[in-house]
């Protein structure tokens, strides 16, 4: 334990301050603000999960915080929920699929940081998720895509992975699982989907007789009894009113997308500051259980400095309370942690779908990675092996593709800020591959060997030494030549990351583990706040399929359900 808090004094800037835990002797003894039996800290999508599927049982009183509006990352995020196994969005739109097949894709992008019986568990629930999450407020459905796409504009599911690869394939049948949520009653979606599935989950838990929200509330310490156990939770609280009003309105602005581009957002977190250190000290008592779900720490550049330097430099995925403090709260209890140093950065190389066509080179001049695959293991190659520099090489019929498609297709904002950029600013072209390479600054010897190997690959009916579809093989031999920059410093092409490391839970209940060997009692924790089925290879979705998951083990395993397996 005493190894954990000394890293967690490195850890310590005066934004995302936790302070160690509070001991108390007997805890009917102490004062408290607010008493409840199951305390969920952080209302994104794990939150909510949790605390709704808590509150199932009319006898358990729930409280619920965030130090914001509630939502979180998940509410800025694309709205995307991996599932699948038959979900009626699949059989509505005539997509066959079966648990067996989801258990075999998931265990090749989960590898082995989570045991295979808890991916077989994730599968088993999947396809009750999307109907809990519906009798909430939330609606999913089609029509269905096949094409290849980060995120579908007139589509609402589609192959958010890896799933259409020759790895994938090889090891099951590829089925589209990205199941975007839909605008409630109807209509075309006009903005990132995460809009529309939180405000109805938490409407719904603010509806719940057993549950209270408090907003603009920050945890701070967390208390626990002479043998260790849980049993309280100290915050900040601003009451509602005009200042709550105000937070709330620096909050969101200052995870605005165009605020994070232009730099502005330091003044902001001035603001919110200000309002935080006069907010009202609450202690909140905790009979059966505190569960943490506050995010990762992809916003505390101290944390991200120590663990992953090499991704200071990414466009940070999420908002300005995805600060660490619910992994630091866990550690000054004494909580496990692991993989904190694992950062998912994603570089989508579609749309424009042409770019699977290309070929992908790092600073060397090297083959970096399978153009089709999937955001994060280009961005696990751009950072593992390259430096965080690499660019597309194509040619000229190939650019003149490209191009016509981010013309034509129908967009986003984020779409048409990033492809004016990748036409305007960060496109290299020339005469040939040699003054190509002198360009961009790369060996012209190994960059014109990269492209004759491709070529040659591609002559001789060779498969794809990094597992390309034949499909989107081109040969790259008409001038110009084109090198698109898809490295770390496109900033309106930003390189976009999480942190996926955190508490580490046991599998089946989701109670975290101490770091000197059995559990912490009565704290658990869920989503990016511990180790979860994403935390190795993500693809889109696949973090809040887990939040569900991991929200809804917490639950049932408070509410004495045997975790997990009671979904089933």
């Amino acid at each position: 334990m005493q190894g954990d808090l000394r890293f967690l004094d490195d850890m310590v800037d005066t934004a995302t301050r936790v302070e160690p835990a509070r001991v108390v002797d007997n805890p009917y003894a102490e004062q408290w603000d607010a008493e409840c039996d199951v305390l969920v800290v952080g209302v994104g999508m794990a939150g909510v999960c949790a605390a709704l599927r808590t509150a199932e049982d009319k006898s358990i009183q729930v409280i619920a915080i965030d130090r914001g509006d509630g939502g979180g990352a998940s509410k800025l995020s694309g709205g995307v929920v991996y599932m699948g196994g038959g979900t009626p969005a699949q059989r509505e739109a005539g997509l066959e699929d079966s648990v067996e097949n989801l258990a075999n894709y998931l265990e090749f992008e989960t590898g082995n940081i989570v045991r295979q019986d808890t991916v077989r568990k994730f599968a088993a629930a999947s396809p009750k998720v999307q109907d809990w999450l519906e009798s909430y407020g939330a609606r999913f459905g089609g029509p269905a895509t096949d094409e290849k796409t980060s995120y579908p504009n007139d589509a609402s599911l589609y192959f958010s992975g890896n799933e259409v690869t020759v790895p994938g394939r090889a090891r099951a049948t590829a089925v589209q699982r990205g199941h975007r949520a839909k605008p409630p009653g109807g209509g075309e979606p006009t903005k990132l989907s995460g809009q529309y599935l939180l405000p109805p989950l938490i409407a719904s838990m603010e509806k719940q007789p057993n549950v209270r929200f408090f907003r603009q509330t920050r945890a701070t310490r967390m208390v626990v009894n002479k043998d260790g156990a849980v049993v309280g939770v100290e915050v900040l609280r601003i009451a509602p009113g005009f200042a709550a009003w105000r937070h709330a309105k620096y909050m969101a602005a200052v995870n605005h997308f165009v605020v994070a581009v232009l730099g502005v957002a330091d003044r902001l977190k001035g603001n919110i500051m200000r309002l935080e250190r006069k907010a009202k000290p609450m202690r909140i008592r905790v009979k059966k259980g505190v569960v943490l779900s506050a995010g990762g720490f992809i916003y505390n550049r101290t944390m991200l400095e120590k663990l992953s330097p090499d991704y200071l430099g990414v466009s940070p995925l999420g908002t300005i309370a995805d600060d660490g403090s619910g992994i630091k709260l866990g550690m000054t209890v004494g909580a496990k942690t692991d993989h904190l140093d694992r950062i998912s950065a994603w570089k989508f190389l579609y749309p424009p779908a042409g770019f699977t066509k290309s070929v992908s080179i790092d600073s060397n001049g090297e083959r970096l990675v399978n153009e089709e695959f999937y955001g994060a293991r280009t961005g696990e190659a751009l950072f593992g092996r390259a430096q965080g520099k690499g660019w597309l090489i194509m040619d000229q019929p190939l650019w003149s593709e490209v191009v016509d498609e981010m013309h034509s297709m129908k967009k986003m904002f984020f779409q048409k800020v990033q492809f004016k950029a990748i036409e305007k600013d960060y496109t290299t072209s020339a005469d040939t591959i040699e003054e190509l390479a002198q360009k961009i600054g790369v060996p012209a010897d190994r960059l014109a060997r990269t492209i004759a190997d491709y070529n040659a690959s591609i002559e001789a009916g060779k498969p794809d030494p990094m597992d390309k579809q034949d499909k989107l093989r081109r040969k790259i031999v008409e001038a110009p030549f084109y090198a698109n920059d898809i490295g770390l410093g496109a900033k309106f092409s930003p390189t976009s990351a999480i942190t996926v490391g955190g508490l580490v839970v046991d599998e089946d209940t989701g109670e975290v583990f101490s770091s000197e060997g059995g559990k912490v009692k009565g704290l658990y924790a869920a989503g990016r706040t511990a180790v979860g089925m994403c935390s190795h290879y993500y693809v889109s979705g696949l973090s809040l399929g887990d939040c569900v998951f991991s929200g809804c083990r917490a639950a049932e395993t408070i509410r004495g359900r045997g975790g997990i397996a009671a979904l089933v």
